[in-house]
This record gives C-alpha cells, structure tokens and sequence, in this order.
C-alpha cells in the first residue's frame, strides 16, 4: 500500500532528479520516538545517467542513492508535519559493496528515524539506511542527517588556485605524457571523460562521468608521493543560474553532487597515478555540509588530500582521501576518508545488449 503523503511534495526534487517513485511504508512509534520510511525506485534501463556514468560501463551514481535517503528523511520530517525546510547536513558510515545496473528492476531505500530532536526553532531528523535492488544489499548507511540550519563551518580558507592557461584541446596525449601533466585545462577534462585524451590508454582506464554527471572543470594541481602513498588534487567547476540543476531542486546545487565531485577527483587521481581498472565510489566515514550551492555562485573549488593510497595482490588500487568544498571561497562540505578503488575486469565492454532480464548491460569478466 501506498502511504499517505502530505499533499506539498515540493520538498522533493523533480524531473531528473526526483529520487523515488512511491513509498511504500511510513511509520512513526510516539513511544518510542523512532520511525521508518520505506521507497522505492523503478529502474529503467533508459534512466538518463546510464548514458554518462560511464562510458560503455553504465552504473547507477553512488550519490543518487545517499541523495535518495536524505530526501526520504525530508519528506518524513514533512509527513511528521515539522515545520522549516530540511537541508541534508550530513552522513557517516557510507559503505558501497555493490551497483545497480541498466538492467536492475526495484531499487529500495529503507531508513529507520533514530530520533528527531528539537532546539528552540530548530530540529534534526537522524536515520540509518540501507539500499537494495532487486532483493541484494548494495549499499548501507550508519547515520543520515537533515535539518533546519547548516552545521556552522570552521572558517577554514579556499585554498589558493591558479588557473590553468587557456589551450584549446589540440591533441591527444600518450599514457606517458597523461600521468607527466600537473593540470588539465577545461577541453582536456571533458576529453577525458569522453575516452578522448589518451591514445594508448591500458584496456582499462578510470573515467569521469560525461555530460550532466561531470563535476570537474579545471583540475589546477596534482601531487602524488610514492614513498607514503600521499598526494592532492586541486580542481574547480565554474557554476553559473543556467545549470541544469537549479530548476529541479529548489534553487540549490543537490549536495550529493558535490559528494561525487570528491570521488570525480580521486578518480583523476586514480588514473594519473597509473592505476589501471575501471573506478569505483566505495564510500566514506563522514560528510558534513556547512552551507549550498546557489545560483549566485561563481565558481566551486575542490581540495582533496591522498591520505593512502594501495595496491593489492590482485592489482587493484584503493585511494583514501579527506576534501574540502569551497563555493566562491566560503566553506560548503568536508568530507572525511572518502574511498575509491580501481578494480581490474568489471567494465560492461558489451553493452547494450540484449539480456534475460531487459535490455541492458551484462557484467563481463574477462578470463
């Protein structure tokens, strides 16, 4: 059965990034002061970032599923009719241990509410997560916050950025001259994300998403140090009133995209670094949002620190990295260990292609 909602449901993003189809449970014990909200989202395999998410290996973005359990929490909180207008301030415990696919049926987010505390005008709504499709645990959540008022930011500074010469994209590097660069200029991120930049990449690359997916500009500094496994990314994504996203989520940039710009960046890192596979956003300890996005904006500027980074007997390559979100110098996001691992063998190298289940991709493991 379909729960009943409260009938303004503008507290939740529309067209492409509305998050779910129906709810199908929503509980709230006075006693115990808990409650639950269970949704749903029918998968397609048309949905419209299989076709930049990645490039002949099509998976649903990790971020679609923890902006999906924040905005189940703020249509509880306006099902509970709690007055003000619920801001996603954060989550810890972020675990990604499988993808949903073009092919996959019915996409489950169900979030226990843990508790909702109130101080003078203000309240925070906290659960706990998991997402499934098609019956399989995918990914889980330990703790998922929203509220009425940003957590109040450290004040830490933007970090310093110069900007890359302009250079119109004029050639394709070798995989030499790729891991050489220390920055790459506009034309040369989006030839990157589209499979365009390197030409004699390995069989196995790690890709930035393309198209609306794709929060990198400008990458203006890399550093790695082999002897620790450290190393920085500094990058920059200019913003502007026309984004395709402002119109669909009440003004504001979704936080979660600015979640997947951190693993955007590692997996640059990943990939000038040598890592050879195709990437993966594993997950994080801790993301905590100080402020939004608007179309006031002009541009956002990324730091990520490479706490780690290891290979394994397998060959596969895991990066661990703190960040920083900065819109037009003010503090937005931190984010601490965030996780990504290049593995080996995983590419959809036949899609699209007919299957049992739909028409999707097939997941090929090559022998």
């Amino acid at each position: 059965m379909t729960a009943a909602i409260a009938p303004d449901l503008s507290v939740l993003p529309s067209g492409l990034l509305l998050p779910f189809h129906e709810v199908r449970a929503v509980s709230w014990d006075a006693a115990a002061g808990t409650g639950r909200i269970e949704a749903v989202r029918r998968n397609r395999f048309d949905d419209w970032f299989y076709g930049c998410h990645f490039l002949s290996d099509p998976v649903m973005p990790g971020c679609w599923g923890i902006d999906a359990v924040w905005q189940a929490l703020r249509l509880f909180a306006a099902w509970r009719g709690l007055e003000g207008s619920f801001k996603p301030l954060g989550m810890e415990g972020v675990s990604f241990f499988g993808q949903i696919r073009p092919y996959d049926k019915e996409i489950v987010y169900s979030v226990d509410v843990l508790k909702v505390e109130r101080d003078g005008g203000e309240t925070l709504v906290t659960g706990k997560a998991s997402v499934s499709v098609d019956g399989t645990p995918v990914y889980t959540i330990e703790s998922a916050q929203v509220g009425t008022t940003f957590w109040e930011s450290d004040g830490a500074a933007a970090p310093p950025i110069s900007p890359v010469p302009p250079a119109p994209y004029r050639k394709r590097l070798t995989w030499e001259e790729f891991k050489s660069r220390k920055s790459f200029s506009p034309p040369e991120v989006v030839a990157l994300s589209r499979g365009n930049l390197v030409i004699d990449a390995p069989n196995e690359m790690p890709l930035l998403p393309d198209s609306l997916m794709l929060e990198v500009s400008e990458v203006h500094a890399l550093s790695a140090d082999p002897a620790t496994g450290e190393g920085e990314v500094l990058a920059s994504r200019g913003n502007a009133p026309t984004e395709w996203f402002f119109s669909m989520n009440g003004g504001t940039k979704p936080a979660a995209l600015l979640v997947d710009g951190v693993w955007q960046m590692i997996g640059i890192y990943h990939a000038w670094t040598g890592s050879i596979g195709t990437g993966r956003a594993l997950g994080f300890e801790r993301v905590e949002l100080f402020g939004e996005v608007t179309p006031k904006d002009k541009r956002i500027d990324t730091r990520v620190r490479v706490l780690k980074s290891f290979r394994a007997p397998s060959g596969d390559v895991f990066v661990r990295a703190d960040a920083e979100v900065f819109a037009d110098g003010r503090k937005i996001l931190a984010c601490a260990n965030a996780n990504v691992g290049c593995h080996k063998n995983i590419r959809y190298e036949d899609y699209p292609l007919v299957s049992e289940m739909a028409f999707g991709g097939k997941l090929k493991i090559k022998e």
